[in-house]
């Protein structure tokens, strides 16, 4: 088993929005750049949410729990039960797509479909 691996596992152990945030990112193969972009914040303040120096209102926590596609209530420890719905890999597709036109998503199938093969 990997170290980093062993760190997400580590992790997962924790209930801590900013163990969540680290998850969540570490899974999807995310650099703190990327997910920030994703987010529409910057990445010092993606740092300290995941560093527990700063703490999310609601509607910076919902904004990350959209993005990473988990209720907004697992994201604040509401919810611990809670599985993903879809893989990381899954995940940052989604939000890849999110905002695409039509004339995109279509254009992504077909790759995706020439991949397959």
């Amino acid at each position: 088993m990997s170290e980093d691996k062993i760190k997400i596992l580590a992790l997962e152990n924790e209930q801590g929005i900013c163990d969540k945030l680290v998850i969540l990112r570490k899974r999807s193969g995310l650099t703190q750049q990327k997910a920030a972009d994703g987010m529409g914040i910057t990445r010092s303040t993606l740092n300290g949410y995941e560093n527990g120096v700063r703490k999310p209102k609601f509607e910076a926590a919902r904004k990350m729990a959209d993005f990473y596609g988990v209720p907004v209530e697992y994201l604040l420890g509401y919810n611990a039960d809670y599985e993903e719905k879809y893989s990381p890999q899954t995940q940052v597709l989604l939000q890849t797509l999110k905002g695409a036109t039509e004339e995109e998503i279509a254009q992504a199938v077909k790759i995706i479909e020439a991949l397959k093969k």
